[in-house]
């Protein structure tokens, strides 16, 4: 199992973010719209290399 994580969008500028590691440890944050952009787009160009 990879780790994952799942978002909601609190406001039109905070999302609240959970990340889920691989042993079930998990971790809420609360992140601006322009880190949770930043955080999505480092992971798809991440993506692009697997």
């Amino acid at each position: 199992m990879k780790s994952f994580h799942t978002a909601v969008q609190v406001d039109s500028a905070l999302w609240a973010v959970t990340f889920v590691s691989e042993f079930g440890f998990h971790e809420t944050r609360i992140m601006t719209s322009a880190d949770f952009i930043e955080m999505i787009s480092a992971e798809a160009e991440l993506g692009c290399y697997r």
